[in-house]
């Protein structure tokens, strides 16, 4: 028997209902499909292991059980450690006119930084998917980690622009242990990942939102007007590795959605990584660790040095970060090359990306 106080708690979750123009229109489809786009907590990591049954999973059971005249597509395109720039690196690379969302979920707050740059990014992202041709349905997951910290303020500012539906799990988590004595121990095994009870709990939380549905009255269509900080992320693209001038190095997948990866060679033989494009962005995507492993690499741009890439962080443990090294106040053709600081140690671009 489920308490009237979990109940509420559910309930709770669901920051805004938004417009439901386009979920109802999502749900009247014969087939619907849904994609999940985020970090570690939607790809189901709990610390240790993968979560055979995490909150996506759950989400996909009950709408398959729900609509069983229906067919239900699930895609996850989400990985560790991932913010919403590499949201918009994996989705314009997996998403494609054959496997276009009726229904997007994007989950940032936690690994997104309060920086301007990562509110662009994560309204470029949302703008990005409500542009798609299907014209999907996009909700907002906000989550929290052990020492409280979301960056939902501003993604709360930007889902109400466009009028969508957002849950704050971050909201009712603090509610819960500040107020109620709830355990964080309780919801996750460290300081950041829901265990079992807790991915079915924001499962359950979605699932309360959609059981309302049938009994709402259709939205008019929103339209939005200008942005609120800035979609000029929004037309990221990778820039072919094919066409990048590669001498010392080796393509080597660097992880998942990151596949055409290149890696330095530790050998004597000279290294260059080299290309041209036109952009007004320019965007790394690349290895880090917290210990000196890799290298430092500065970043020229038509011959002067632009920017550094910073191959020790605190943050790091071998895996990918994308990074936006520069900008220009239009787009134009430049040449990028990369020069490593340190031949001895290792170096891994996993992706150039610009628009």
């Amino acid at each position: 028997m489920i308490s009237e106080i979990y109940k509420n708690d559910i309930s709770a979750s669901l920051y805004s209902y938004g417009n439901n123009f386009r979920i109802k229109k999502a749900l009247e489809k014969d087939e619907v499909r849904i994609a999940f786009s985020g970090g570690s907590i939607t790809k189901g990591w709990n610390g240790e292991r993968y979560i055979k049954e995490d909150y996506t999973k759950i989400f996909f059971e009950y709408m398959t059980a729900k609509y069983d005249d229906k067919k239900i597509c699930y895609s996850n395109y989400s990985t560790e450690s991932a913010n919403s720039f590499m949201g918009l690196s994996i989705t314009s690379k997996e998403i494609t006119d054959d496997n276009l969302p009726d229904i997007v979920f994007i989950e940032y707050a936690v690994n997104n930084e309060c920086t301007r740059e990562h509110m662009i990014s994560f309204e470029s992202l949302v703008h990005k998917m409500l542009s798609l041709p299907s014209k999907p349905a996009v909700i907002l997951l906000f989550m929290i980690n052990q020492s409280f910290y979301s960056s939902q303020g501003y993604m709360k500012k930007i889902g109400e622009h466009y009028r969508l539906p957002m849950f704050s799990i971050a909201d009712t988590l603090s509610c819960m242990i500040k107020e109620k004595g709830f355990e964080w121990s309780m919801y996750s095994d460290d300081w950041i990942h829901p265990n079992e009870w807790g991915q079915r709990f924001i499962a359950e939380c979605i699932i309360n939102y959609f059981e309302t549905l049938s009994d709402m009255e259709t939205d008019e269509e929103v339209i939005t007007g200008s942005p609120v900080y800035s979609v000029e992320y929004s037309g990221y693209m990778p820039y072919p590795p094919e066409k990048v001038i590669m001498e010392g190095y080796e393509k080597q997948s660097a992880c998942e959605f990151f596949e055409n990866g290149m890696k330095m060679k530790n050998d004597l033989t000279n290294k260059l990584l080299k290309f041209e494009a036109d952009f007004r962005h320019l965007f790394i995507t690349y290895k880090h660790d917290k210990t000196e492993r890799f290298s430092d690499a500065d970043v020229y741009i038509d011959g002067k040095k632009a920017a550094l890439i910073q191959g020790k962080s605190i943050y790091g443990w071998g895996n990918v970060v994308l990074k936006h090294v520069c900008s220009f106040d239009s787009s134009a053709h430049h040449t990028v090359e990369i020069k490593v600081k340190d031949n001895k140690k290792e170096f891994f671009i996993a992706e150039f990306g610009i628009c």
